[in-house]
């Protein structure tokens, strides 16, 4: 089966098995998928201090960028082949600040699924479950091939 043929739960099942390679993004904000349900995926995060701010702590945008991903992964579980989908709103709040070297869980989730709207959520968090980063995510269906 090509790329092409899979239904979005078949490929990132296949990135999380280490069968098709992930994001190219994934090398610039460290993540690996761990987990992938429909509706549901779980990433885990590893800032470092090439994510630093100019004050020293992991930047907001690695959170926003994680945010983004996790939410439309959870989405990417429940499309068909062929279909393409967009980010066109993403609101993210920072609780607590992340720290270098640590390791966090990112978690997607779907809400709803409509013919061209799908909505997910996210949020990221430690060992202990203790939530750094929470966000919500709007996505638009753009084509179906």
């Amino acid at each position: 089966m090509t790329t092409a043929q899979m239904n979005g739960l078949e490929y990132l099942t296949a990135i999380k098995n280490g069968e098709l390679p992930g994001s190219a993004m994934g090398q610039l904000i460290p993540m690996k998928l761990s987990v992938v349900h429909e509706n549901y995926v779980e990433y885990e995060v590893y800032p470092d201090e090439r994510h630093f701010n100019l004050q020293g702590g992991i930047h907001g945008g690695f959170c926003a960028t994680v945010l983004d991903s996790v939410t439309g992964a959870a989405v990417h579980t429940t499309v068909d082949a062929g279909v393409s989908f967009s980010t066109i709103d993403l609101n993210v709040k920072m609780l607590k600040a992340m720290k270098n070297g640590e390791t966090y869980t990112a978690i997607g989730e779907v809400i709803r699924i409509g013919r061209n709207v799908l909505t997910s959520e996210g949020r990221i968090v430690d060992k202990d479950g203790k939530i750094y980063a929470f966000g919500s995510a709007t996505l638009l269906v753009t084509d179906r091939k």
